[in-house]
């Protein structure tokens, strides 16, 4: 996907990219697991964020497949979000810590590990300059022994709930306003749940129960951003 030109995106290339990611993911779990038993503890690290990477992908590719394809925007963004290095490791880990028995202190675990992974990613792969003191950084100085094994094992953990996941579901249908919120500019996505009329526009939609929140989006922007009235003075 690294190419300037994007392919054409069907659920039968999804769903053959998700395979080869998940393969992928598991051959360079097996190496990592290798480095760190040769005490190559730098390289371990960095290769088991890579495996999360690739399940994270996986794992994007085959949710896509209820995406609206035919939409260029749809397929641009899906494009955008599995060649970033961020948003594969947060979806990897966001996904393994809401299949957990206790999604609220994994999701917390899951927030710290995410912090700590994209922190180490480039500093375990290659040499540095820094300061305070000026001084030369190395990976093997950076990356302690614990970390590489627990990124390790949390790199198997990611697989395996990528493999149940793949195995067990079928690739929800989105709606259009779910594609239409995807495509949304995040600056703009943040600008109104920064709206306190949002919210109370949101509330009054859940308490009709209506909770889909790309739906209650989608309606304050039509309704009360568009035509400059606010919720609470347009009742």
């Amino acid at each position: 996907m690294g190419s300037p030109h994007l392919p054409k995106l069907t659920t039968t290339l999804l769903h053959s990219y998700s395979e080869a990611a998940l393969r992928n993911a598991g051959e360079l779990l097996v190496e990592a697991s290798l480095l760190r038993d040769h005490d190559h503890m730098a390289r371990a690290f960095f290769l088991a964020v890579a495996s999360i990477e690739e399940a994270g992908k996986a794992l994007l590719a085959f949710d896509a497949q209820g995406r609206n394809l035919s939409d260029p925007a749809v397929c641009t963004k899906l494009k955008t979000l599995m060649e970033s290095h961020g948003h594969k490791i947060n979806y990897a880990l966001s996904m393994w810590a809401l299949s957990s028995p206790d999604q609220h202190e994994a999701l917390k675990v899951a927030l710290d590990l995410i912090f700590h992974i994209k922190q180490g990613r480039e500093p375990s792969m290659y040499s540095d300059l820094r300061t305070d003191p000026d001084r030369v950084q190395t990976p093997r100085e950076i990356v302690r022994a614990t970390a590489a094994r627990d990124c390790v094992r949390l790199a198997e953990n990611c697989l395996a709930h990528a493999h149940r996941h793949v195995s067990e579901k079928i690739p929800a249908k989105f709606t259009a306003a779910q594609n239409r919120l995807f495509t949304m500019k995040t600056a703009k996505f943040q600008e109104m749940l920064n709206v306190e009329d949002f919210w109370w526009y949101y509330i009054s939609r859940m308490e009709a129960g209506q909770q889909d929140i790309a739906e209650a989006v989608l309606g304050y922007e039509r309704d009360h951003i568009k035509t400059g009235k606010p919720f609470r003075t347009a009742e």
